[in-house]
């Protein structure tokens, strides 16, 4: 929807007039109101990763990072709100409150008064203090949420005017094809040199219950160099239903793009699944095919997803962190490291090309984007520890270079941003919502409750789940955890009586306070919900213990194995924002903004500090940067 400038004019005058008198509560506005704000999250980037980018070179675009810290405001740390985990803190970068005064707690956590096996995700559940895009729209503004956490599109509290939301599971799951020459035909509708016979190929890509089920692809092996040596060296590819080919090398990319309605889909939907040539036999003829998800771009409203899914195509998917996690361990499986990055910096560039585009056609007063490759990356490759399942001298060296490429890819999205951003009128608010540290060892909360004969387990036959009557339950995500009490009185079928409360609260807090493994501690600190007012936790949403693990240990959902082993993943947050390590970035460049750099700021200042430069008030101030 692009604004006409009469339009424009109107917006930019009544925000004038309220910004005089917002100056006149708060002591003066800056000299110059930005038009515009971009603000882009991007996960999982700690303070001190984003100095040291800027201090080693790996940021070193003066229209990136480093340009954003030398000519405009910066902070050395954003101090996040505990818990520190991307629910959590991007609903307190947007709205500029704690956990405990939007409600969003955890990731996943549970409402009081719903049974004890209910849980709620944190990104999709409504905040309980107004948003930026709330604020913004009521005075005015036209809002666009690209991917941010919390604005799913599903409430009208939880959408701007138009947007694009995260996709959610693929429509088909990715996988690794070994295609042998004993099992491959032949065809004559592409060429192959030096008399080498083509190889050929089908293979389904099930899309369970959408229509069509299935899709069919079909791949031909090709000698593509009349050197007069035969050798396999090129792929040719196609859907069954399509009439060209397209060709790749060993080591490169396609795309597999088909239309299908998915069970979420209330129509057919132009989905995308990337894939690449692993390996190529190129004498005997064998292939390795990694065949990506299929997605599709999910956005509202209706016309703005497929303006957008026309001008940028089908949404290409995260990275591949489980296919990641088998290759760390032996180089023989999953996907090498350069193949996850590729899929990262694929999704960052696609990212970039929505934001540009809605800038360019929409025209939105304010935008919040979100990049997650950081946050990805880090989960699957944080290896800095002998104590880790993957750690050798050569991995961590190699994790370690991964890193500083999303560092480079990063810098080239802020890049990217600035340069179609107009510096006079324009502001660019860059920050992330927690840092990672390396772990080595997961614990099974609920298998903890169990052991200490807290929790009950049921079977269907199938599957174990936690039984409607057990007396307590665990609900985490990352370091922090959150143990409830099934109450009589307060949950619908509770089978704890006031007087048994307080002795179950003890031996859960007891079992685990002395968990250990090998000597270690595995918990840090363990509040009552009383106590969690000391880490701005005092929510009914809160459990009614908190536990927070200690850096090294993070928490798994899982009801079968052990109470802890040794982690496939190796990197994670949610621990006590009192770390640094788990301090966000915050930079900020454009009109209205004064070269500055203060030393730390909590992340609470960050929503009324844009509703500030923006000329509207939230209406649940806080403080923040003049």
């Amino acid at each position: 929807m692009l604004k006409t400038p009469v339009l424009r004019l109107a917006t930019l005058c009544a925000t004038l007039i309220f910004s005089l008198a917002f100056a006149c509560q708060s002591g003066g506005p800056p000299e110059i109101r930005a038009e515009r704000v971009v603000m882009v999250s991007f996960d999982g980037v700690g303070a001190d990763l984003a100095w040291r980018w800027i201090a080693d070179g790996t940021a070193a675009s003066p229209d990136g990072l480093r340009g954003l810290a030398e000519s405009g405001f910066s902070a050395e740390r954003l101090r996040m709100v505990d818990p520190t985990l991307t629910a959590v803190n991007h609903a307190t970068l947007a709205t500029g409150r704690n956990a405990a005064g939007t409600g969003i707690v955890n990731n996943w956590y549970r409402h009081p008064g719903t049974s004890i096996i209910e849980r709620i995700s944190g990104f999709t559940a409504s905040s309980d203090a107004e948003t930026l895009w709330e604020a913004a729209r009521r005075s005015g503004l036209t809002v666009a949420t690209l991917v941010w956490p919390g604005a799913d599109g599903e409430a009208p509290d939880r959408r701007g005017d138009f947007g694009a939301v995260w996709p959610g599971p693929p429509l088909a799951a990715s996988e690794l094809l070994d295609l042998e020459p004993g099992t491959a035909g032949t065809t004559g509708e592409v060429p192959s040199a030096d008399g080498l016979a083509p190889l050929l190929w089908r293979f389904e890509v099930g899309l369970g219950s959408a229509d069509p089920k299935s899709v069919t692809a079909l791949v031909a092996l090709v000698d593509s160099n009349p050197d007069g040596r035969p050798r396999y060296d090129a792929a040719a590819m196609r859907l069954e239903n399509a009439s060209d080919w397209s060709y790749v090398g060993e080591m490169e990319w396609f795309e597999l793009g088909f239309e299908a309605q998915g069970g979420r889909d209330d129509r057919s939907r132009s989905y995308g699944a990337w894939c690449k040539v692993l390996r190529i036999d190129r004498l005997d003829g064998g292939l390795r095919l990694y065949v990506g998800g299929a997605h599709r771009l999910r956005a509202y409203p209706e016309a703005f997803e497929d303006r957008l899914t026309e001008a940028i195509g089908p949404w290409p998917g995260e990275p591949d962190r489980e296919q990641l996690a088998a290759w760390w361990l032996d180089l023989a499986a999953g996907i090498d490291l350069d193949t996850f990055l590729e899929q990262s910096e694929r999704l960052d560039r696609y990212l970039d090309r929505m934001a540009e585009w809605v800038l360019a056609e929409e025209d939105p007063d304010l935008v919040l984007a979100y990049h997650p490759s950081a946050d990805e990356y880090q989960h699957a490759s944080l290896i800095t520890d002998e104590l880790q399942w993957a750690f050798s001298p050569g991995r961590a060296l190699a994790a370690r270079e991964g890193l500083a490429r999303v560092g480079r890819s990063i810098d080239a999205s802020v890049k990217a941003l600035w340069s179609v951003l107009e510096p006079e009128r324009d502001a660019l608010v860059v920050v992330s919502d927690h840092g990672l540290v390396s772990i080595h060892e997961i614990v099974r909360p609920n298998m903890v409750l169990e052991t200490a004969g807290l929790l009950k387990i049921a079977s269907d036959g199938r599957r174990l789940r936690i039984a409607a009557d057990t007396p307590m339950v665990a609900t985490a995500s990352g370091a922090a955890i959150n143990l409830y009490l099934n109450l009589e009185g307060r949950e619908p079928d509770g089978v704890v009586s006031s007087s048994e409360a307080p002795d179950l609260l003890r031996r859960a807090a007891r079992a685990f306070a002395d968990l250990e493994v090998e000597g270690r501690p595995v918990t840090e600190k363990i509040f009552t919900r009383a106590e969690a007012v000391a880490v701005g936790l005092d929510s009914p949403n809160a459990g009614d213990l908190v536990v927070f693990l200690a850096p090294g240990f993070a928490a798994s959902a899982g009801l079968d194995g052990p109470n802890h082993e040794p982690s496939r993943y190796y990197g994670q947050h949610g621990y006590l924002a009192a770390h640094d390590e788990m301090c966000g970035m915050l930079f900020a460049r454009g009109a209205g903004i004064k070269k500055n750099r203060r030393g730390e700021i909590p992340a609470t200042a960050v929503a009324p500090m844009v509703a500030r430069w923006l000329g509207f008030e939230m209406s649940t101030p806080g403080g923040g940067p003049e």
